[in-house]
């Protein structure tokens, strides 16, 4: 069954668009069979803004289109109807407006660089006695992740596990951002035990179980020279 993995930031025409090509595009590679999306917590404003150009150059350095992305505003039916398995935020506000928009989804819902530290340790610390949550499928090892987890160790701000919006910002700035969210969804992507495409069924266990020397493994990036200077267009 495909899962389904919604990525969240304010307006959705700089961060979360990035986070979300980046991340299909890295499960893409893998043959995870994942729908990811993504929405802001105040929507694209009036009238509606269009996806950052600086946002579509930096991710177009990366192999990824996001040109003809349409911003739109979460809701609660993006949550909990559209039935999200996991839910990536950019922030600890976000964060925030998700579980009060849909309380039962701060379970399922983690910053990006909180999701990509917990799943760095999980293989060799998800606990046990989670009764019929099975960590080898992706709602299992989500419920895992979060074991003991309480919204009240989310209420402050946590520079530390934000993505810092660089949307106004100049293109050498964006390809900062960029950089930084390439190296945490391609983590992501390769560790979190996503469901495989009905094709890749047949392939041979080493191609499914994270083989090294396979080629379903997501493959280093090299990622674009964020420090050089700007072009004309920032």
């Amino acid at each position: 069954m495909t899962a389904r993995v919604l990525v969240v930031c304010t307006a959705n025409v700089c961060r979360s668009p990035m986070a979300e090509g980046l991340l299909r595009h890295h499960l893409a590679t893998i043959g995870a069979d994942v729908a990811v999306t993504s929405a802001g917590t105040r929507g694209p404003g009036h009238p509606p803004l269009s996806v950052d150009r600086h946002a579509v150059t930096a991710l177009a350095e990366f192999g990824v289109e996001i040109a003809g992305h349409q911003p739109r505003r979460l809701t609660r039916e993006l949550i909990d109807g559209a039935g999200a398995d996991l839910i990536i935020t950019m922030t600890r506000g976000h964060l925030r407006d998700v579980a009060t928009t849909v309380r039962t989804a701060f379970a399922r819902t983690f910053t990006l660089r909180e999701l990509a530290r917990r799943a760095g340790t999980a293989r060799r610390s998800l606990p046990t006695g989670l009764g019929a949550a099975d960590v080898s499928e992706l709602s299992g090892w989500v419920l895992g992740l979060g074991f003991g987890r309480r919204p009240a160790d989310l209420l402050g701000d946590e520079p530390s596990d934000d993505i810092a919006d660089p949307y106004g910002l100049s293109l050498a700035d964006v390809r900062l951002t960029a950089t930084d969210l390439d190296r945490l969804t391609r983590s992501v992507a390769a560790m979190a035990p996503w469901p495989r495409l009905a094709r890749l069924e047949s392939a041979p266990d080493a191609a499914r179980d994270g083989s090294p020397d396979t080629a379903l493994d997501v493959p280093p990036h090299r990622p674009p020279d964020a420090t050089r200077a700007p072009t004309g267009d920032s």
